[in-house]
């Protein structure tokens, strides 16, 4: 298919997507670290105060989360969009989506594999044991590089909106109703949800203009059009397929460790991915998926997650007070060591 304007690279310094600056401008300005959550001080309760089931359920959904930042990161925002959507601001935002991801997300959960001692080569890699993660991993490549701009980046907002919100919506649970464990992890899962939420947003922002100027340009044919909203609705099907396995997994833990998950139910888990669903859907400009009300889960997430533009990010989540450097003296070499 003929090239678009966003498609299209430019030499100028002159923007024309006034959307994509923002977005480099607004993630940019609430960047934020992994050593300055303090999770190590949520050893005791790892060791101590969760069950079994629950340690074993946090720690395999740990084994996937690394995978996926390092492709978002690395592959996608890193290197596959920019040369996809080559404008000089879409690159820049890219460029700072690319560095939250593998700056922020992959070194926190690093740091959380370090408290939960796996961080091994060999856990690293697990992944490519598991039969279903396998070949889920397989189908996100396939997806993301497929020749069809309106695909890549459908999908990539899907994988930023759907995938891994179960392991989100499972988390925070151990820091809401009551609940209160492993906090200093819960506070950097309320910064990477909201990151991976913007970004889900901004895949679809590019999703939409390009169907618009396609449409502009007389590109789009009814048969093209129901054929990728055919696409579109089995890449969300696949991916809400795959969060349905990670749950079924999580809690199978229940019945190798004779010991229960107590912070929140597998329904609840998946209304809240069902949720999840219909928000991406939204997003790309689609009716919804599940005809249901919001599940107990997003009541409470949607509160933190629900705005990213603003300037009171750390004042509205738990960041605010859990930040903490303590641990990772930084010292910077002035050149007057001899002093």
């Amino acid at each position: 298919m003929q090239k678009t304007n966003i498609e299209t690279h430019s030499e100028s310094h002159v923007y024309q997507y006034d959307r994509a600056e923002e977005v480099a401008i607004e993630q940019f300005g609430i960047f934020w670290s992994a050593e300055e959550l303090g999770v190590h001080n949520d050893e005791p309760d790892l060791r101590s105060n969760l069950t079994e089931a629950e340690v074993q359920a946090i720690t395999y959904l740990q084994s996937i989360l690394n995978v996926y930042e390092d492709h978002l990161g690395d592959d996608i925002w890193g290197d596959l969009i920019p040369k996809r959507f080559p404008r000089r601001e879409i690159v820049r935002a890219c460029r700072v989506i690319s560095m939250v991801e593998t700056h922020s997300h992959a070194p926190f959960y690093k740091i959380m594999n370090e408290v939960l001692h796996k961080a091994t080569d060999e856990f690293y890699s697990q992944w490519r044991y598991d039969g279903h993660l396998y070949e889920h991993i397989k189908f996100v490549d396939k997806a993301t590089k497929s020749d069809d701009n309106a695909i890549v980046t459908a999908a990539l907002c899907g994988l930023e909106g759907i995938n891994l919100f179960s392991a989100f919506g499972f988390f925070k649970q151990f820091n809401t109703r009551g609940w209160n464990y492993i906090s200093h992890f819960v506070a950097g899962i309320d910064g990477s949800a909201k990151d991976e939420n913007f970004h889900s947003m901004f895949s679809a922002w590019l999703f939409r203009q390009l169907k618009y100027e396609r449409e502009q340009a007389g590109l789009i044919t009814t048969e093209y059009s129901e054929w990728l909203d055919a696409q579109v609705l089995s890449i969300v099907q696949k991916l809400y397929d795959h969060e349905l396995a990670i749950i079924d997994k999580m809690w199978e833990f229940e019945k190798t460790t004779g010991t229960t998950i107590r912070v929140v139910k597998r329904g609840e888990l998946i209304e809240f991915v069902q949720d999840r669903v219909n928000v991406v859907l939204g997003y790309l400009g689609y009716p919804p998926m599940f005809e249901k009300e919001k599940g107990t889960i997003s009541e409470q997430f949607y509160l933190n997650v629900s705005s990213f533009k603003s300037s009171d990010f750390f004042a509205n989540t738990q960041l605010q007070y859990k930040r903490n450097w303590s641990r990772y003296k930084l010292k910077f070499n002035t050149g007057t060591e001899n002093e």
